[in-house]
């Protein structure tokens, strides 16, 4: 018998097995929310069954007591109960609706345990593939979600950037806010506000707006022909005001993620001589309070990407006490310690927010983001974080299969839930017990295997994987991949590469892609032109994006892999 996440505590009683037709109780003051919510659980309100009782008594989290035929579940709260339902109907799952008689004792270590799916590098889901999405979610007793939005929503009056998107509508988010908020899940508004706004900058309507309205210097990057960062004035500020004013109604949530990360142009064009004066960080957080302020007007509690502030840690004394920041960092080394203990001197909430490492990957980078869960889920609970935001990233063409973020998932619900009980072992059969797209055994194992790939390396790349960058290098890009890998290493990924069968199609396509890129890679060091990607594999690649995604940012995803040897 397994449960995931695990519980606190599992005994196991002598006597006859507990049964149940799956009929409970209800007290006579629980929500309509929760008899619906547990009815889609698979369990129904009758006068008889389980009983359930929602008081004082655990103070947090849930009880489940099965001895005989009498079963009792006793929790905190309606969402409590709900979660309550979530472990027995895994118990049921593996017991044919019998169970032996136990006692399981259960609370979670973080109070928000969160997902975060970028929507705006060129994928955005279908309905169906969140609503698919948020029901794991959900059986993982995660209760945030949000939607990292920069273009993706359709605004009214913003047509010209979102029209080639396929962005969700303000009806759409609602019915998904709904679909959350039967399970128990917050959908959290996620709008970036400051940074990242390429997508509009780069149309002549929004070009005032911008910093840098005819490019700038990218610092790891090189020249951007278009701005990416919002200038810190009124004008700005403004319009920021106006897709809020639009965004937020359609959301229950009281929260919002207002974004403000990687300003990377900030003082290199309008804001110039102002940050010559006064510092870029001081001209970054002048602004980013400014829209916290406007965002507290609406009854809005301001969340806010927190690696500006980390760069000079005196500025968190300035940050107001209803602001939540969100301290990210994706590698295995990430300073989550030095971070976190700076905000808990602060005494000022905040996320830890490690990332699934699928992209810029193709196969995902596992060894790094399981340790990097790993310290982002200690750090949290040694320095008092609230919760914890797992991220899926889609940079640069979101070419990674969507399954890949399972074994990461899990991993963090498990940790955030219990870390002193989740190892590694159990994701197999986690995985099984939790997502359908799975079928067997052997699936989970080749995506732990294409994971496992950039292992072969003996330079790690930072936020990326080796065979990602030969697969999108240019003969520009050829020397620097001579200098960095090996020939040894490359024909060590064929050969596994050559081991996993991946009969999963997602899973084939991944597989197919990693494989050509090390060929490529091959070629390249043997100072050969490599081949152009074969049409039927861009095929292949196209027909597993439209299974789950809209067709948005296709065209653009595909032109990535096609044509990256010139």
């Amino acid at each position: 018998m397994i449960l995931f996440p695990p519980p606190k505590k599992v005994q196991l009683l002598e006597g006859a097995s507990a049964f149940t037709q799956n009929r409970v109780r209800f007290p006579h003051a629980a929500s309509p929310r929760l008899k619906s919510a547990v009815a889609r659980l698979g369990f129904q309100p009758a006068s008889e069954g389980i009983e359930l009782n929602i008081g004082s008594h655990p103070p947090v989290g849930y009880t489940i007591s099965a001895n005989g035929d009498s079963i009792a579940i006793r929790a905190s709260d309606e969402e409590s109960a709900f979660r309550a339902f979530t472990t027995f109907r895994q118990l049921l799952r593996q017991r044919d609706e019998r169970i032996p008689a136990l006692l399981i004792e259960d609370s979670p270590d973080l109070e928000t345990r969160g997902f975060m799916l970028d929507i705006s590098r060129c994928k955005v889901p279908r309905k169906s593939s969140l609503f698919s999405l948020i029901d794991k979610l959900a059986d993982l007793k995660y209760n945030q979600l949000q939607l990292y939005t920069e273009h993706t929503f359709a605004y009214r009056d913003h047509r010209l950037v979102w029209q080639d998107a396929s962005p969700l509508t303000a009806d759409e988010i609602q019915e998904i806010d709904s679909y959350c908020y039967d399970r128990y899940i917050e959908l959290v508004p996620n709008q970036n506000t400051f940074g990242h706004m390429e997508r509009w900058l780069r149309h002549k309507p929004y070009q005032s707006l911008a910093e840098s309205p005819n490019g700038f210097l990218h610092p790891l990057s090189g020249w951007k022909e278009h701005g990416s960062t919002l200038k810190p004035d009124q004008a700005s500020l403004d319009f920021v005001a106006s897709l809020l004013e639009e965004l937020l109604p359609n959301f229950r949530s009281s929260k919002v993620n207002i974004g403000g990360d990687e300003p990377w142009e900030l003082g290199q064009g309008a804001s110039k001589t102002l940050v010559n004066t006064r510092g870029k960080h001081a001209v970054y957080l002048d602004h980013l309070l400014r829209i916290q302020k406007l965002v507290s007007k609406s009854g809005r509690q301001p969340q806010f990407w927190g690696d500006i502030v980390m760069e000079k840690p005196s500025l968190v004394s300035e940050l107001p006490s209803g602001t939540t920041a969100l301290l990210w960092g994706y590698e295995a080394n990430h300073p989550f310690a030095e971070q976190c203990a700076i905000m808990q001197q602060a005494g000022l909430p905040y996320y830890v927010v490690p990332g699934t490492s699928t992209w810029n990957s193709i196969g995902g980078r596992l060894s790094t983001a399981l340790l990097n869960i790993e310290a982002a889920t200690d750090n949290a609970l040694a320095h008092g974080a609230t919760g914890l935001l797992l991220t899926e990233w889609g940079d640069n063409g979101h070419h990674q299969s969507d399954l890949l973020k399972i074994p990461s998932a899990l991993y963090a619900a498990g940790r955030a839930w219990n870390k002193h009980a989740t190892h590694r072992d159990h994701l197999s059969t986690a995985a099984r017990l939790v997502f359908s797209d799975l079928t067997t055994e052997r699936d989970f194992r080749d995506l732990m295997e294409l994971g496992r790939i950039p292992d072969h390396f003996s330079q790690p790349l930072h936020n990326a994987s080796w065979l990602n960058k030969v697969l999108f290098a240019s003969k520009k890009d050829f020397q620097a991949i001579r200098d960095s890998i090996s020939l040894k290493e490359v024909t060590a990924c064929i050969d596994n590469l050559n081991t996993i069968n991946a009969s999963h199609s997602s899973l084939a396509v991944s597989r197919e892609l990693l494989l050509f890129a090390a060929h490529k890679a091959h070629s390249i060091l043997n100072n050969q032109a490599p081949a152009a990607i074969p049409q039927e594999l861009l095929n292949r690649f196209e027909e597993d994006w439209l299974s789950r995604n809209r067709p948005g940012g296709l065209a653009e995803s595909l032109t990535m892999l096609a044509t990256p040897n010139s």
